[in-house]
Order: structure tokens, then sequence, then C-alpha cells
């Protein structure tokens, strides 16, 4: 018997115990073996304690060398289960969601494609990102046999390649003592050589730039090894950098889904109360959809019991959500990862300043713009259209960080309130200088708000609001920018204007009742951006003239305005924009030709001659961005603008008798009117030709009201049939068609129109089909007569049911 378990002994020493040893030396190389060799291992030990104790009942000698084999067995198995091999899935906890279900089912379709190896997730912060990523883990339980392992990895902003080493490690079970002392790159061996062998999913959270795969020692995922790395960063640009094969925006909530994620965090029957179930709401969307501000702002909210705590909320939310340690801990302070991951110093001035206009407003590009050159954020450098394009690419940054938000594919764009507020806390230092940044817009002011020190102030926002007057501060040496636009303001004492050296930017447009501008406005010496449009101003300060460091001044839509003779000492403006108010003379276009730095400008024309004058000048044709012409008849020949004019942003010609369109017969070209978005035609006599709007590819509105015209087609087919290379009113919002009697097509064939959102059609009798098929109606707000819509024909007849 003796010899037969010496044997047996021998036999496993020979044949396990080697093999075991030498597998946890290279643990990494062996995990699938060691993985069949374990269990035969404890099986040859429990079979020789067996056999030793069947010996000890027929009162045979142990061997000691028997013990000594199963002592060092037992000694290796603890080392076995603490170095691996490791589960396959590790399930992590996650929260309730609400409203991903539709987005984790596309996410895992995606996933279990074959072609698809590598998928990014991509979308603002506090969108779910993580969460989703979770339930993708969870889902991953249901294919343990087609996946060796699944790793999760939180990588976060400031990437580092062996803290991630690390995390991958202990997963595989490859940190032994020699790990502590491997260099990067020989931790980079060992997991390569683990994951190679197997099928693996690695799930890469919270990444803020490309993440070098090879470099982490991560197989690249093919269609052959059929391994996966799924990813989710803030920004799109990272999904190019990585490399995906597909991307999916993982976007906001809409309000339903948002309410239901809201509503079970207030306690109790509150919600039973009305009005603070109609208050409940308002907060709920003030959160836009943002399912952690919608997780936390609820819990903050959910023992609030009484009518004006949520009152208060609600205007706290909207003016500081710094105020609410909650919000600023698990709200603020996460945004502020995607603010402090722009590049310099730059952008994040440039994003802050988006803060100052009013909740949910859309905000012009070009104004925006304007304001950070003006600013001093982006130089100059003595060359403006390259500070334009250095702005353009800021806003570009900006909308892919998820910091502000393009509004459909116009040239505005908007923040989520969310973002806003986390805007003004980094604004006022976190906190600490709250009055640094005072935006009081949008928040039904009477009269301008209490400050304790006008010396901290830089940039003030009272916006949209119902002030009244204006009163006079002390001295506020730092204020740069201060926007009092669409107010009451009747008048403004010539006291304000002593108190702001420094003061940049000023804009009191479209308040409708202001009618004069005190003599003191001279005294700001520092003013390089004036918006006085859409006032009531009869006529400009002597002292206006007196701005020399002026560089924008835009008196639009300034109907009542007198005279405006003072601007021609204004020799160093920029942008001068004066459409909508007075008619040019020949003495204003020789003024304005002395303006030698002019890069913009809008203009009024109602004589013949002065519009002549205008267009024989290539230095002003070469600016104009807006012009109208109102009045004007040339019955001998058109006008021509010229190819010079590829400024032009929007066209007005009201009651003007022309021989043909005021563009010529001949002229279209396809580059000239790239920026031109807006065109208006209203009455008149001559108009026998609109093909020339076909070359205007980024045209948002068009608004016709024909009368005399006799215009059978607006796009003709023989005159640009041949050019057609592009998508045709791509970008067309708006487009209203009025009092055209002969009007039968607006296009000979179908278009696809996808940014189509409202249309006017009144007294077209003749047009009997539109552009597009029945069932593209339904997306678009049109006012026309119901009999002359019942008449419409429809080539898809399918649609009419």
């Amino acid at each position: 018997m003796g010899n037969v378990v010496s044997s047996g002994f021998q036999a496993a020493k020979d044949l396990l115990f080697d093999k075991v040893t030498k597998y946890i030396l290279k643990l990494e190389d062996h995990v699938e073996d060691l993985q069949q060799v374990v269990p035969r291992l404890e099986a040859a030990k429990v079979d020789l304690q067996n056999q030793l104790e069947m010996t000890d009942l027929k009162g045979l000698r142990k061997e000691e060398k028997f013990k000594v084999w199963i002592s060092e067995v037992e000694a290796i198995q603890p080392k076995v289960a603490r170095m691996g091999p490791p589960p396959g899935i590790e399930e992590r906890p996650t929260q309730r969601t609400v409203g991903l279900e539709t987005m984790l089912e596309t996410t895992w379709s995606r996933l279990m494609e074959k072609d698809v190896g590598i998928l990014g997730l991509y979308g603002m912060g506090g969108v779910g990102k993580t969460t989703l990523l979770k339930k993708t883990n969870q889902k991953l339980l249901q294919k343990k046999d087609e996946f060796a392992v699944v790793i999760f990895v939180v990588v976060s902003q400031n990437l580092q390649v062996e803290t991630i080493q690390n995390e991958i490690g202990k997963r595989l079970g490859i940190c032994d003592e020699a790990w502590k002392t491997n260099t990067e790159e020989e931790k980079t061996y060992r997991i390569y050589n683990v994951l190679a062998k197997r099928r693996f999913v690695m799930l890469l959270d919270d990444i803020w730039e490309k993440v070098d795969l090879e470099k982490i020692g991560i197989p690249f995922p093919s269609r052959e090894n059929g391994s996966k790395v799924v990813f989710t960063t803030r920004s799109k640009e990272v999904c190019a950098g990585m490399e995906s094969d597909h991307d999916l925006e993982v976007k906001k909530l809409d309000q339903e889904n948002a309410w239901e994620l809201f509503r079970p965090k207030i306690k109790g029957n509150t919600l039973n109360d009305p009005e603070i179930y109609q208050l409940a709401r308002q907060v709920c969307e003030k959160c836009e959809g943002l399912p952690l501000a919608l997780n936390v702002i609820g819990e903050t909210m959910s023992y609030k019991t009484s009518v004006r705590e949520w009152k208060c909320a609600i205007t706290d939310l909207v003016t500081n959500a710094g105020l609410y340690p909650e919000v600023e801990d698990k709200v603020l302070k996460i945004l502020k990862f995607s603010y402090d991951n722009l590049k310099d110093e730059t952008r994040k001035q440039c994003f802050q300043y988006c803060a100052l206009f009013p909740e949910d407003e859309e905000i012009d590009n070009d104004r925006l713009v304007n304001f950070w050159i003006y600013e001093g954020f982006i130089d100059e450098g003595g060359d403006r259209e390259e500070a334009i394009d250095e702005g353009y690419k800021i806003i570009g940054e900006l909308v892919r960080a998820y910091l502000l938000i393009p509004v459909d594919i116009s040239e505005k764009v908007k923040m989520h309130d969310v973002v806003r507020q986390m805007a003004l806390w980094v604004a006022s230092k976190c906190g600490e200088e709250k009055e640094n940044f005072i935006v009081k817009a949008g928040t039904e002011l009477q009269e301008m708000p209490k400050v304790k020190n006008w010396n901290a102030v830089t940039r003030m926002s009272l916006a949209k609001n119902d002030i009244w007057n204006v009163s006079i501060p002390p001295k506020c040496p730092n204020l740069t920018t201060l926007l009092l636009t669409d107010n009451w303001l009747g008048g403004i004492p010539g006291e304000f204007f002593l108190s702001m050296p420094n003061l940049v930017i000023l804009d009191l447009s479209f308040n409708r009742i202001l009618r004069m501008l005190p003599e003191e406005v001279s005294n700001l010496v520092s003013l390089r951006y004036l918006d006085l449009s859409e006032t009531n101003l009869w006529k400009l300060p002597v002292g206006l003239g007196k701005l020399i460091q002026l560089r924008y001044l835009s008196l639009r839509a300034v109907r009542p305005l007198r005279s405006i003779s003072v601007i021609s000492s204004l020799v160093n403006l920029e942008m001068l924009f004066l459409h909508g108010t007075r008619y040019a003379n020949l003495e204003l276009i020789e003024a304005i030709k002395l303006m030698k730095n002019l890069k913009g400008l809008g203009v009024s024309i109602d004589d013949v001659d002065v519009l002549k004058r205008l267009l024989s000048t290539p230095s002003l044709v070469s600016c104009i961005q807006h012009i109208r012409v109102a009045g004007i008849a040339v019955k001998d020949r058109p006008v021509q603008f010229g190819t010079a004019m590829a400024s032009l942003r929007s066209i007005e010609i009201e009651r003007c008798i022309i021989s043909d369109t005021i563009y010529g017969r001949g002229t279209i070209g396809s580059t000239w009117f790239d920026n031109l978005s807006s065109v208006i035609i209203w009455g008149g006599r001559g108009v026998q030709d609109l093909s020339w709007l076909l070359f205007a590819p980024n045209l948002i509105s068009i608004d016709l009201l024909g009368e005399e015209w006799g215009l059978e087609e607006i796009i003709s087919r023989e005159k640009v049939y041949e050019r057609r290379s592009f998508v045709p009113f791509r970008k067309l919002r708006e487009l209203n068609l009025r009092v055209l009697e002969e009007l039968k097509s607006f296009y000979w064939e179908r278009l696809e129109l996808p940014s189509l959102k409202s249309m006017i059609i009144f007294k077209c009798p003749k047009l009997k089909k539109l552009p597009f098929n029945k069932e593209r109606l339904k997306g678009i707000d049109i006012q026309a007569d119901i009999e002359w819509l019942r008449g419409l024909e429809w080539e898809d007849e399918a649609t009419e049911d």
C-alpha cells in the first residue's frame, strides 16, 4: 500500500504541483491553464488524504514526505485564490434610471454588432453616460459564455496610464510582488499577454482625451478577436481620436421622463397642493432634462412643504444655485470639470461671458464674437477676419464640450440652465466673489440691484427687465461690460457715465422709450462697443463724436433720428449699422468713405443716385452686411451689385420699380451670397426672376409680397438646372409667399427643406403644389386658407390619408 501511495504521490507532484508553481510564477501567460489544473490539484490532495487515512486504519506507517506535500498544496492554494483567475464580470450597483431604456437598447444593439469593436458614448456632464455604461456592464452578465472578462475602469480628467494599468491588473489578478516594481512597459506587456488570449470587454468611463490602448496593453478590438472597448466622454472630438467604429450621443431627458425622475423625490403629500405642484413642475423644467440636476435638486427640495420655500428656490436656482451646498458639491463641481478642461484662459473667459445673457436666450454668434473681441479676450492683431475666425473656432469648441448648445443649424447658440449656473459660479470665484459678475437678466427688476462693493464689479447684465430709471453708482473702475438691453429706460442722468471710466461694452438696445443720451457719454473714453438699436432717440449727443476708441456702433431701426452727422467724427469705426434708420444721402456716403477701418456696414437707400454712388465704391460694397432699398425706380437697366458683395447678410427691397431682379441677368454666382440669410421683397413692380436665391446656401428666411409682379416661378429651371451641385435651401426655416397671383411653382421638383419650420401662403391661387410631400407638412407651422390647402395636389397620394 505504501508503494501505491508513494507512486500516486510522485505522479501528483510531477504532473500537478510543478505545473501549478510554474503557472503562478507567470500567471498572465497561463490563466486558462491554471483554471483547468487547480481543480485537479484539489482532487489529488483530497484523494491523497483519503489514502493516508486508510493507511492509519490499517496501522501502516505514514510517510513524512506525504505530509510535507499536502502542506505545500495547502500553502499554495490561498495564493492561487488571491491571484486569479478573476471573475468574468463584476456587478456594479446602478441607480434607478428613467428615460435611458431606449438608449440602453441602442447601445447594446450597436455593441453586439460584429463590425463594432470600439463604441463611443458622448454627451454633456451629468446626462447619464456613466449610468448607461454601468447598465451595459450589467447586461454583459448575460454574455458570460461569450466574453472571458469585462473590466470597468474610471479614467477621469487627468489621464494616468499607470493608474489604468493598475486597475486592469487587479481585475486580471496579476498584481503580484513583481508588479510593484514593473516598469510601465513591463506592465503593458503583461496586460497584453493576458488579454490577447481571450475575448474581453473594456469599459472606460469619463475620458477627456485619446486613450492610447496599445500603450496601456489593451489589444485593439477587431472582428477577428471579437473583443470590445466602450468609452464615455463629454467631447465628440475624443470619439474621433479614439477611432471609434460607432458613436452615440446620450441626450437629455424629455419633459415627461424628467418629471417622472423628479416627482418621486418629493416626499409625502406635498405635491397634492396645486400651487406647489405647479412650482415643482417649474423647478423640474429649470433642470432642462439633466438627470444629475434632477436627482440632486429633487433631493434638495424633497422636504420643502411651503409655497414660499418653493418660490424662493426657483429664484435662487435662476440667479445663484451655489446657495445650495448640495447643488454646489454634486452638480456645479461636476460640471466644472468640463470648464477646467478648456485649454486656456481665453476660452474660459469666453465661456463665462456667455452667462451674461438671459436664461434660455438664443445668442447670435456674431454678437457673441464681437463682445469677445471688444472685451479683449481675442486679440485682433490687426486682422479682424482672423479674430472672427478664432471666435467661431472657440464657439465650436464650447459646443463640442457641451458647454454651449447649437440652435438647429442657425448661427445661434444657447446655454443649458444648469451649465449657465455653473458659469456664474465659476465667474464668482466659486462663490467667494459674488459681486464680480452681477447677472439679473430677465428677473423682472424695476430698479438697479443693490451692490455692496462696486469696486468688485467687472460685468453687469440687467437685460430684459422693467427698469425705468438707473441710479447713479459710485465709482466702479473695473466695470467693462454693462448690458441694459430691453428695459424701459426713459432717460439716463449724465452723472451715470462719470463712474465707469473703463467701460468697454454698453448695450442700450430695445429701450423703446429712450429719447435722449446725455452729453456726458463723452466720458466713456474706453468705450469700443455701443448698441442703440431699436431705441427712440431723436438726436445724438455731440459728445458721442469724442469716443475715438469706438469700434462698433449700431443705430439700427432708430426711426425718429433726425441727424447722424456726428458719426463723421468716428473715423476708427469698424462696424456701423444704420439700416432701418435714416436714409443715406450723398454726404453720408462720403463721410463713411473716410472710415478707413470699416469692415461692416448696414445702410438704407431711397435714392437711385445714392445707391449708384454706394455701389460704385468698392471699399464700401465689400463691407455691406445689411441693405434696405425703398421707393427707387430703375427702368433703363438692372442695378448690378457685383461679385464684391460677399459680406451681405440681409437685403430688403420695398416698393421699388425695377426692370429685372436687382442683381441683374447673368450675374448669378454660387459663392457671391454665402453669408446671405434673410431676403425681404415687398411690393413694387418688375420682378421677373428670383433664381439667384438658389445661390444663397445659408438662407434662413424668404419673405415675398408680390402684388403686381406677374412672377410664375420663383426658381427658373432653365437658368439653374445645370448648376445644381448642392442641397437647395438646406437651412431655410421660414418661407412667406403673399399676393403672388400668377405664381405656379416655387421649385420644379421635390425638396427636402430639412429646417423649414413655418410658412405663410396667402393669395397664391395658381400655386397647386408645394415642393415637398404631404407627410413633410406635419412638421411645419403653416398659415394658409383652408380651401387652398384642401385643393393642393400631392405627388405621393399614399400619404393623403
